[in-house]
């Protein structure tokens, strides 16, 4: 039997995953610089090198491939998150240390996927109960993988309630963070790093309460 000029095709179930996982890489580019509102199902597909045909087969509509996508983004971060919270380096690294590195890295997020956190934000506040159970999940995963790891500092937490402490601190930093430095309404006038230092401080005090004065 003689092959065609190209040679033999990939299988197409490789191909259909190839072609959905550049789908998915184009639709990260674009909301790394534009907000969903902003991007059309046409430049998704201009971006993936695919045609709009190709992409409507595998998504009804701009709003189901945005489902979709976060789901699968929120899926990688809570598995990468479980990967780097249980590495050995962190048995000497105190509260401050790791309060300061979270605060870091939620910053490189900010500035790295702003499109993509927004559009999270805004289907957690938009859909029913119902529709965000998954992503509601996935995101109770993290804070309760942030929360143990913060107790888990040497020095620990002495807030009151240590357990409520660091769920709520792992929960509100991750929230007013990203609103610092993406909505220009949540803290107006005031500049996004400076709020984003200040809150980690504040998570600090949250977590390491003075002692009352006696």
């Amino acid at each position: 039997m003689t092959l065609p000029p190209e040679g033999p095709r990939p299988p197409r179930q490789k191909r259909s995953e190839a072609t959905l996982a550049r789908i998915l890489d184009a639709a990260r580019t674009l909301l790394a610089v534009r907000d969903i509102d902003e991007v059309t199902v046409e430049d998704i597909a201009s971006e993936a090198g695919v045609s709009v045909g190709a992409l409507y087969t595998r998504f009804r509509s701009k709003d189901e491939l945005l489902t979709h996508l976060l789901d699968v983004t929120q899926r990688s971060q809570a598995e990468r998150l479980a990967e780097v919270l249980a590495e050995a380096r962190w048995g000497t690294v105190d509260l401050a240390g790791r309060l300061t590195w979270l605060v870091e890295q939620l910053q490189a997020s900010a500035r790295a996927q702003p499109g993509l956190i927004r559009a999270v934000f805004a289907r957690l506040l938009s859909q029913s109960p119902a529709l965000n159970a998954g992503p509601a999940a996935l995101n109770a995963r993290s804070v309760a993988l942030l929360a143990a790891w913060l107790q888990a500092a040497p020095d620990g937490v002495t807030a009151p309630d240590p357990d409520l402490a660091a769920s709520a601190t792992a929960a509100w930093l991750s929230y007013s963070v990203h609103m610092a430095l993406l909505y220009d309404f949540a803290f107006p006038g005031q500049d996004g790093e400076a709020v984003a230092s200040e809150l980690r401080r504040a998570a600090l005090a949250a977590l390491r309460p003075a002692p009352a004065a006696g």
